[in-house]
């Protein structure tokens, strides 16, 4: 019978980790990790996540106490893995699957990489040249947008993917796009350089982050609002900070030549 708690316990566990590194709202980690812990009948279930750590408690005065504390290094935004997550639960929760198949289907789904390399660049090339048409861009400032998109990308993939800070990364990377745009600007006096920029930077607005923020803090979670607001303010900081510091050097530069 204790086995039968633990696998529960390790697939609650799982799950919630998932949804958490993936940028669930803290109350809906809290809600799929309660709800399959629920289905060992035990007298204490308690949950509490924050956008760092998950902390889960299972009691009960036939069993030892069983707790975990997850430390969250990594997050981003997955939302196809959290729907998946919630399927999972469902079906757990509607005794369709059982903890076996729940918990190996969740170590597949944690496995399984979101999107090719090829893709994910392609729907970032896309999504800032059409911000580019959204503000009111011309030709001049599509392509334009497209170019710093690329720089952007280059950046991440050859120097952030090698820094665990977030700040530093979204920093090189709107340093990348603002260098870029200045460069081309500097060649194409017409060119709306603002324009290009703020097209280009869309990508890494933190949207979803302040959206759960205030989810969070709707729900009652204020510790969780406050950490995600945070997490949108530095995110936010380390984009302004970038956009000068790549306007500044790339007038240094134009300026030498």
């Amino acid at each position: 019978m204790t086995e039968c708690y633990q696998l529960l316990f390790d697939t609650a566990i799982l799950a919630g980790e998932i949804t958490l590194e993936s940028g669930a709202e803290i109350f809906r980690v809290e809600d799929t990790t309660r709800r399959i812990l629920r289905l060992t009948g035990l007298q204490t279930v308690e949950v509490f996540a924050t956008t760092t750590g998950l902390f889960v408690t299972l009691a009960d005065p036939s069993i030892s106490p069983i707790t975990q504390v997850r430390r969250i290094n990594s997050r981003a935004t997955n939302l196809n893995r959290i729907a998946l997550v919630n399927e999972v639960s469902r079906e757990l929760c509607d005794k369709k699957i059982t903890p076996q198949d729940a918990i190996a289907r969740l170590q597949e789904i944690r496995r399984t990489p979101s999107y090719p390399l090829w893709i994910v660049s392609l729907g970032l090339l896309l999504s800032t040249m059409g911000f580019a048409v959204l503000f009111g861009g011309g030709i001049a400032e599509v392509a334009a947008s497209g170019i710093c998109c690329c720089a952007m990308r280059g950046a991440e993939l050859l120097i952030c993917r090698r820094i665990s800070s977030s700040f530093v990364g979204n920093a090189i990377q709107s340093l990348a796009i603002a260098f870029f745009a200045n460069l081309l600007y500097a060649f194409y006096p017409t060119l709306l350089v603002d324009t290009v920029i703020i097209s280009s930077i869309m990508p890494l607005v933190p949207g979803v982050p302040i959206t759960n923020a205030i989810r969070d803090t709707l729900q009652g979670d204020y510790t969780a609002g406050l950490a995600r607001s945070a997490e949108a303010f530095v995110c936010a900081l380390a984009i302004a900070v970038g956009s000068l510091a790549g306007t500044c050097l790339c007038r240094m530069a134009v300026g030498w030549i």
